[in-house]
């Protein structure tokens, strides 16, 4: 797998070498051209300078040069030139190319004075000195190339040092931290990754805290009935007569499959998404309550307790079984553990301005009022509460109960001593 660092220095160096070659050559071609067109000014400007200097009276020699320099007079003969053995011929005005001995020259001729003119240049010195001057504009160029490639990748790494720094910290982070990963001196290309990366792990700790949640729910909502299932064994070792045995092993047998049942809303709860309300369904909260009781009763007789449900309970709400039931359960579950023994617990149903109105009363001691909203905080305990409850239960109410668009209140009983747990939910009109 190739890095990010690889892949931005090989493409920009591929694109450094691209562009530094199509520049070198534009430059070497255009320094070239230029040079050519200075040549063709110095024989220009050798030409006006030999009208006024050159002593046209007789033919002198100076021998090979690399520029020929050759002047006729008005009769079109020859009166000097500098290399009389070359045989410059008279040529057109203006530039031209012509073979001299075989070898090609650039001649400039001109009439000034009277006199023609011409100044021959060999095309090869030419070319030599147009190649020199060109290599002289393209070999900088591509010396660069290389230097900035190894600029280009120190610049990448200082740039993506950041990225790294990232990485870091990701590397060291912990399994249970749950803040962000820190996204200042990053590049903005960078920093939507970040953010959704930040986002994700919000969406795992939350997941993570529900789990946890779900766990001490459970356990939470799970203690009761198992309770009154080891009381059940031990009654079963009591039995006497065979009827007596099978009478309190069906009863057992009952209470384990009630038990098993809540264990399957337990994990029907887990998964289920807490935003979701497509399982949401018309439900009859006076079955929903006839469930609950069914499910309590053996702890409820283990204690002298009579759950008694109103005749008049039936209503219909929009909710779903697993939710209604927990929530249910553990209201009964904390109105068990402090009705003393001979008490009562009464469940009932009403309707109520469009909502229906579910409520659980017992015969305990009550709450003070400071502590009727607190006690929906999770983990929090009454001081100097006799129950042993965990500080869990009324918490789970209150989020489930939040879940289905409803909401949860406590007050205490105004007949006697005792405390009114009153869910309310929306209701649906049959």
């Amino acid at each position: 797998m190739t890095s990010l660092r690889r892949r931005l220095l090989l493409s920009s160096s591929i694109a450094i070498v691209v562009v530094g070659l199509i520049c070198a050559t534009i430059a070497y071609r255009q320094v070239s051209a230029e040079t050519r067109s200075l040549l063709d000014d110095q024989l220009v400007q050798i030409a006006r300078l030999a009208a006024q200097t050159v002593d046209g009276s007789e033919i002198q020699s100076r021998g090979d040069e690399d520029i020929v320099v050759s002047v006729w007079g008005a009769d079109r003969k020859l009166k000097f030139s500098t290399a009389t053995r070359l045989g410059l011929p008279l040529p057109r005005a203006g530039f031209s190319e012509v073979l001299l001995q075989s070898e090609p020259y650039r001649v400039y001729s001109t009439l000034i004075g009277g006199r023609y003119i011409a100044v021959a240049q060999p095309v090869d010195i030419r070319d030599d000195q147009a190649e020199a001057a060109a290599l002289a504009a393209f070999l900088p160029l591509l010396v660069l190339v290389p230097v900035l490639a190894i600029v280009l990748a120190l610049v990448i790494r200082a740039q993506l040092n950041p990225v790294r720094q990232l990485a870091a910290q990701v590397a060291q982070r912990g399994p249970f931290e749950h803040h962000g990963l820190e996204a200042s001196g990053l590049p903005a290309e960078v920093i939507p990754l970040v953010d959704e990366i930040n986002r994700l792990l919000a969406r795992q700790n939350a997941a993570a805290q529900r789990e946890r949640q779900f766990v001490a729910d459970a356990a939470h909502a799970l203690r009761t009935p198992l309770a009154a299932l080891q009381l059940q064994a031990d009654v079963l070792e009591g039995a006497t007569s065979a009827d007596e045995y099978a009478a309190r092993f069906t009863a057992l047998r009952a209470g384990v499959r009630r038990a098993a049942h809540l264990s399957d809303q337990l994990l029907s709860v887990a998964r289920s998404q807490p935003d979701a309300d497509q399982d949401l369904v018309a439900l009859d909260v006076a079955a929903a309550l006839g469930e609950v009781i069914d499910l309590y009763q053996p702890a409820a007789a283990a204690a002298a307790i009579v759950l008694r449900l109103h005749p008049d309970s039936h209503a219909t709400v929009r909710a779903d079984s697993r939710r209604l039931l927990l929530i249910l359960g553990n209201l009964v579950d904390n109105a068990l553990r402090y009705t003393p023994p001979g008490g009562e617990i009464e469940l009932r149903a009403r309707r109520a301005h469009g909502t229906v109105q579910i409520e659980v009363q017992d015969q305990g001691p009550g709450l003070p009022a400071a502590e009727l909203t607190r006690v929906f905080e999770p983990f929090y305990r009454v001081a100097g509460d006799p129950g042993g409850g965990s500080g869990l239960g009324l918490a789970t109410v209150a989020n489930l109960v939040k879940e289905l668009g409803g909401d949860v209140r406590l007050r205490n009983r105004l007949d006697r001593s005792g405390l009114l747990a009153c869910i309310t939910l929306p209701l649906i009109v049959a």
